[in-house]
């Protein structure tokens, strides 16, 4: 990857007063699994930018500490935008979210405080490795196609940025700290870390009005109708990918960046001028 192209970008998105978490139009459950990632970044990318930084007293390559900055400028912009996104969410009244997001919070400063910098970058990578994954798949087989307008712009502009910053934490990690067997164990708990998160907010949001939901989407079997076939989906698609991030032979610096991904990253680069 060239390290020059890892850019900041400053966007901005404009979010409704109030913000329906069923961003796929007849998808209930695959939006509020949406909504629920969003719902986690607010705190988990100030972590990794605490982890970057605490890296940053170990790493002796200018080249790689440029790509370190960069990404902790991106990663701002992520938490920062995806704060916005979640504020006009909670004007819905969502009973259960705050609590959860004060858990999840709480455990990263936690990880931050006892935890090694090794394992933190294990853990920051494991959660990179996902992401790349995720963003080749969403780009790949239109997710972000079916998102509302209000939700696309936002998910796209950071999915794609995920793969332009996509060799940074595996950078510093072998930099830093190394070793493959505590990179794939810690990295598994980072993914079911997030995606334990993602599923109980998802459901704060689904339970939220029962009634109303029922009367909206149905019950019980329309709901694993509308879940089989992205079920499907995600184990044939997605999962092999984070399953190949697992192998002794993994690096992203393998992972190609698609055309439409370039030409989306141009399209977002010319506010990274503006003060």
């Amino acid at each position: 990857m060239d390290r020059a192209s890892i850019t900041v970008r400053r966007p901005s998105f404009g979010f409704p007063a109030s913000l329906d978490p069923v961003v796929i139009e007849g998808c209930p459950e695959e939006s509020c699994m949406i909504v629920g990632l969003s719902l986690l970044l607010p705190y988990l990318e100030p972590y990794l930018i605490r982890t970057m930084n605490e890296a940053k007293k170990e790493v002796r390559d200018p080249a790689l500490l440029a790509d370190l900055t960069a990404f902790n400028g991106q990663e701002g912009q992520h938490y920062r935008q995806h704060m916005r996104f979640n504020e006009a969410l909670h004007l819905q009244g969502f009973t259960g979210l705050e609590a959860l997001e004060a858990e999840v919070d709480a455990d990263y400063r936690r990880f931050t405080e006892t935890r090694s910098l090794r394992w933190n970058l294990a853990y920051a990578e494991g959660f990179e490795a996902y992401t790349s994954a995720l963003a080749q798949f969403s780009f790949e087989h239109g997710t972000l196609d079916r998102m509302r307008p209000e939700a696309r712009d936002v998910f796209a502009w950071h999915l794609a940025e995920e793969l332009e910053h996509r060799t940074v934490a595996f950078d510093v990690y072998e930099h830093v700290a190394k070793g493959y067997l505590y990179r794939l164990f810690v990295g598994w708990f980072a993914q079911r870390h997030l995606n334990r998160f993602v599923l109980r907010a998802a459901r704060v949001l689904t339970d939220h009005d029962p009634a109303a939901f029922r009367a909206r989407y149905g019950g019980a079997r329309r709901a694993w109708a509308r879940l089989r076939p992205l079920i499907g989906l995600l184990a044939r698609r997605l999962l092999p990918r984070i399953l190949a991030t697992y192998l002794p032979w993994y690096t992203p610096h393998r992972i190609p960046t698609p055309e439409g991904v370039r030409l989306l990253l141009e399209k977002y680069t010319a506010p990274a001028a503006s003060p």
